[in-house]
């Protein structure tokens, strides 16, 4: 199926989406596959021209102008438009994509990457995303509270899963036939106290769990780093979700995913970008019964991509 794989930095994460689609090439992408970085003109960094040739050959640079669609749109908690350039997305791709693959800047692809979702079933459904640790931690997060009430003040039943949007399959048409740009615009502009996570927030009250789901594979983030559960979901993308971020100064997280952004950068045309040093005494103790309790649940789950777990936990 011809499908476009997306990144949509502005200039803070323009570098960052850069590493991101080179590893994404190193893993491997189908022919029918190519990769876009989609962005405003401002957005990009100067030598963006002496970027090693093998990223040049598979990444199309995208640039266009989102201001109609984001000048009346207040920006989210970490004062960021470029988070809903993704939902129009149909609008600025060539008409013979009709898969969209949106892929946040601040994730690592490794093993055999995104292209098992080339292929994947979307059942029928708009898209397919993987559900997130808001939804997980009702297994034993200390904010299974906060986020239980959270998506309560969304519409969603305490039994209806909420997915995470870093990382989606979009099928092109029924995404541009149901409007969900406008509409996920609107929620927001409607309920801007609801949306303490932005688009996501609103995709989630929109949609009520009627996505397909991706297992932690495609999109392995937050507490999954600290569960010790990363030999037996085998992932292909990891998502770093808080902040600081791995190549930020105040990284505390596995020093690997900093040296991984690092040693990308040494030989990039921006060599002194990182601003962190990784700690490599770097510990976090497992909640076991969080462990427990949340693979347990994983047990019980069908995820499209066909993954499942091999042994109890």
């Amino acid at each position: 199926m011809p499908t476009a794989i997306c990144l949509t930095p502005d200039r803070r994460f323009f570098g960052p989406a850069l590493c991101v689609a080179s590893q994404i090439i190193a893993c491997g992408l189908p022919d029918e596959a190519d990769l876009f970085l989609v962005c405003e003109e401002t957005d990009v960094w100067p030598r963006f021209e002496e970027i090693d040739e093998t990223i040049r050959k598979r990444l199309k640079l995208a640039v266009t102008s989102f201001d109609d669609v984001t000048r009346k749109l207040p920006s989210n908690n970490n004062g960021e438009h470029a988070i809903t350039r993704r939902l129009f997305l149909d609008r600025v791709l060539p008409a013979q994509y009709d898969r969209i693959i949106p892929v946040d800047s601040d994730m690592m692809i490794v093993n055999e990457g995104l292209a098992p979702l080339i292929s994947l079933d979307l059942e029928g459904a708009v898209l397919a995303a993987a559900t997130d640790m808001i939804s997980y931690m009702d297994f034993g997060g200390h904010l299974a509270e906060e986020f239980q009430a959270y998506r309560a003040s969304l519409g969603m039943t305490p039994d209806t899963l909420y997915f995470n949007n870093g990382l989606t399959v979009i099928d092109r048409a029924l995404w541009t036939k149901a409007e969900m740009g406008e509409r996920t615009l609107r929620f927001i502009a409607a309920n801007p106290k609801l949306c303490l996570r932005f688009e996501q927030s609103a995709l989630n009250a929109l949609l009520k769990g009627g996505f397909v789901r991706l297992s932690p594979r495609f999109n392995f983030m937050g507490d999954f780093m600290s569960l010790d559960l990363e030999e037996e979901i085998r992932p292909n993308v990891y998502h770093f979700v808080n902040r600081p971020k791995p190549w930020q100064r105040g990284w505390v997280g596995d020093p690997r995913y900093a040296h991984a952004f690092r040693d990308w950068f040494a030989i990039s045309p921006w060599p002194d970008f990182p601003d962190v040093e990784p700690v490599d005494n770097h510990y976090e103790p497992v909640n076991q019964d969080f462990r427990r309790r949340l693979w347990s649940f994983l047990e019980t789950q069908h995820f499209a991509d066909g993954w499942q777990p091999q042994m109890s936990a």
